[in-house]
């Protein structure tokens, strides 16, 4: 009933609408950072009615930054004309392409690039384009006032400011919302909730683009934003690899890296925090020879939290100037990221019978998830001790998986003690994996007993990585720039008929 209560209202709403002569969109260009993928959209730019397609970069009009960039007539036109045609098709429409933040999205994009298709517009088809902006600001209205919190994307929060500065809507009750809706998106630490990198990043520029909207039409309401973006910041120093990559948890990727790494290069300097209060998120070791990352996330219902993947207790260890473990990434392939790379077999991680950690829904939340994910820190003088421990078998196996990082200061090393603890005693016998993907052009060689492995990497660098069980390597992928390469993977592998087994194993380099 409330969906055809809402449909009805949306096509009475798309009858009536009028254009408003007061609006102006004129110099609102506030991109800080692009995100476009450039390289996916050349592939359907030039094909016959693309506008029809059903991927990010057309429901978002990602498409316009790319023939801005293509500028000329051929540019302008292809604009204009798909924007056009995308309206008279959709207008109608309640859902797709009006759902998630797709709305907010195509709107942002229209008013950054307005400037530009205006610039050939005859008089008509300025005006057309005007009103189709100001639909997309009423909608975007609309819509983000019947999201739950949880529900709304940094883009919703920039396209929802600027439209209501736009239509003279905004007053000190909405900035104090959107005030509370970004400090509940947030840890403690100052990390986006989602705990992917990329993610994480986008919501720090368009934090920064808030705040340029805020300057623009001269509100001083930016002082707490321009906190939050320090702080977000300064946890953002701390999630690069020694070779400048960023971590692989979550469905992140290296795409956009360098924009990111510049444009925190020519930000303001960031004093040194302490993060020794973690509790929940990817926890974190650095010193000049190494940089150790471990997922301690607990996952949960929220729809921020949709993309998290199955790796709970998952590693990546770079160290003397290149990546040696990592997971095996994703793809940024028009918005479809294949379900098994979010698969706990894809990350460094324990596996109990070949079961994801959490059960895996595509586009939505986690079914099933751990519902205890507990991370404790020591801080030793010559030492620092990571222990995570988590639940998600404890329901189908009975089981309570355990991992414990013992790092060296002094040393290029890294311990791992990796324990299966029973709940009660059963006689099924269980298959475990402990699986240490390898970064790419990593080559191997088995020592005689099959217990040690000698790692050579590109740099020529010679690693150790020693375990109380025989070895194995698998093929592997690691999926990276929208590039798949074929990697190697080092799995320790056994059964589990005992109260608790315990596999320690190490990483040196020598």
């Amino acid at each position: 009933m409330i969906l055809i209560i809402k449909k009805f209202f949306l096509n009475i709403y798309a009858l009536n609408f009028k254009l408003r002569k007061d609006i102006s969109f004129i110099d609102l260009n506030f991109r800080k950072m692009d995100f476009t993928n450039y390289a996916q959209i050349k592939l359907f730019i030039f094909k016959k009615n693309f506008y029809k397609l059903k991927n990010k970069h057309v429901q978002s009009f990602d498409f316009l930054n790319f023939s801005n960039k293509l500028g000329g007539e051929i540019g302008l036109n292809l604009s204009k004309e798909m924007v056009f045609n995308w309206y008279e098709i959709n207008k109608y429409k309640i859902n797709y392409p009006w759902s998630e933040d797709l709305v907010s999205k195509r709107f942002i994009n229209l008013v950054y690039n307005y400037e530009y298709m205006k610039s050939s517009s005859k008089f008509d088809e300025d005006k057309k384009l005007k009103l189709i902006i100001q639909f997309h600001m009423d909608r975007v209205l609309f819509d983000f006032n019947q999201k739950k919190i949880n529900e709304i994307t940094s883009f919703d929060l920039l396209a929802f400011l600027l439209s209501s500065f736009l239509l003279k809507k905004i007053n000190q009750k909405k900035i104090e919302y959107l005030k509370f809706i970004i400090d509940s998106q947030i840890d403690k630490l100052g990390m986006h909730k989602s705990y992917n990198i990329l993610e994480h990043v986008k919501y720090i520029n368009n934090l920064n683009e808030m705040k340029n909207v805020f300057l623009f039409f001269k509100n001083t309401e930016i002082e707490d934003i321009n906190q939050i973006i320090l702080k977000m910041s300064s946890i953002l120093n701390e999630y690069f690899h020694i070779d400048g990559s960023i971590p692989l948890f979550n469905g992140s990727n290296n795409n956009y890296t360098k924009v990111v790494r510049d444009s925190i290069n020519k930000d303001t300097f960031f004093r040194k925090r302490s993060f020794s209060n973690i509790r929940n998120g990817i926890a974190f070791y650095a010193d000049k020879n190494k940089k150790i990352f471990f997922d301690v996330v607990q996952p949960n219902r929220d729809l921020i939290s949709s993309n998290l993947s199955s790796g709970t207790l998952s590693i990546e260890f770079s160290g003397c100037g290149e990546k040696i473990i990592t997971n095996c990434g994703a793809s940024e392939s028009f918005g479809k990221n294949p379900e098994y790379l979010r698969y706990s077999a894809a990350h460094s991680t324990i596996i109990l019978q070949n079961t994801n950690v959490s059960e895996i829904k595509e586009n939505n939340p986690h079914i099933k998830y751990p519902q205890s994910v507990v991370f404790n820190k020591e801080n030793n003088h010559d030492s620092e001790v990571f222990e995570g421990s988590h639940n998600g078998y404890a329901k189908k196996f009975n089981k309570i998986i355990k991992r414990k990082l013992l790092i060296n200061k002094n040393k290029i090393r890294l311990d791992g003690e990796d324990s299966l603890i029973s709940l009660k005693k059963i006689n099924n016998r269980l298959i475990y994996h402990i699986r240490f993907h390898l970064a790419e052009e990593i080559s191997y060689n088995f020592t005689n007993n099959k217990k040690n492995i000698i790692l050579k990497t590109r740099l020529n660098n010679i690693w150790i990585f020693k375990s109380e069980a025989e070895l194995v390597v698998e093929d592997s992928i690691l999926v990276d720039k929208n590039v798949t390469k074929p990697i190697k993977q080092i799995v320790i592998k056994g059964i589990i008929t005992d109260k608790k087994i315990i596999q320690k194993w190490s990483l040196e380099k020598i």
